[in-house]
This record gives structure tokens, sequence and C-alpha cells, in this order.
């Protein structure tokens, strides 16, 4: 009986820390689809008027100065400056 009430709570745990795992690997395109409010797939700067950290750093993350963030500069500025994706 001992045995089959630890499976079923190591079990629980792995599929906890499995959940954990995903969710927090989405949380990077949550906030881009968060932040993108009209679905174009870009952040312009009106879009991250509200975000500071975001609107601060905007034109240095707009690398390639086409006055928009797509996802992969979405994703360097959040390794860029770390803190933002812990905020």
């Amino acid at each position: 009986m001992f045995k089959h009430v630890l499976i079923v709570v190591v079990f629980t745990c792995l599929s906890a820390t499995a959940a954990l795992a995903a969710e927090d690997s989405d949380a990077p395109e949550m906030r881009f689809r968060h932040l993108d409010q009209n679905q174009d797939g870009h952040i312009s700067l009106y879009e991250a008027r509200d975000k500071h950290r975001v609107f601060h750093y905007y034109q240095r993350a707009d690398k390639n100065e086409d006055g928009h963030l797509d996802r992969v500069e979405f994703s360097a500025f959040e390794v860029e400056v770390p803190e933002y994706g812990e905020k």
C-alpha cells in the first residue's frame, strides 16, 4: 500500500514540475502577445509605452531600426535585459 501511495506522490510531483517548466518556457511568448496589442506580430513604441523597461530600452532593442520589435528582437531584449522577464 505504501509503495502505491509513494508512486502516486512521485508521479504528482513530476507532473507539477513538468507543468511549471512548460509554463516558464511559454512566458516570453505570452509577454510578447500581451504587449502586441493589435496582434500584428510586432510591438510598436506606442504599444510599449506602459511598460517602462521596454519603453526605456526600445531603441536599443530595435536592432534593425524599423520602428517595431519583432519576436526575435524581443527575445534578444529579454536576454540582454533579463530583469524585464522577471518583472
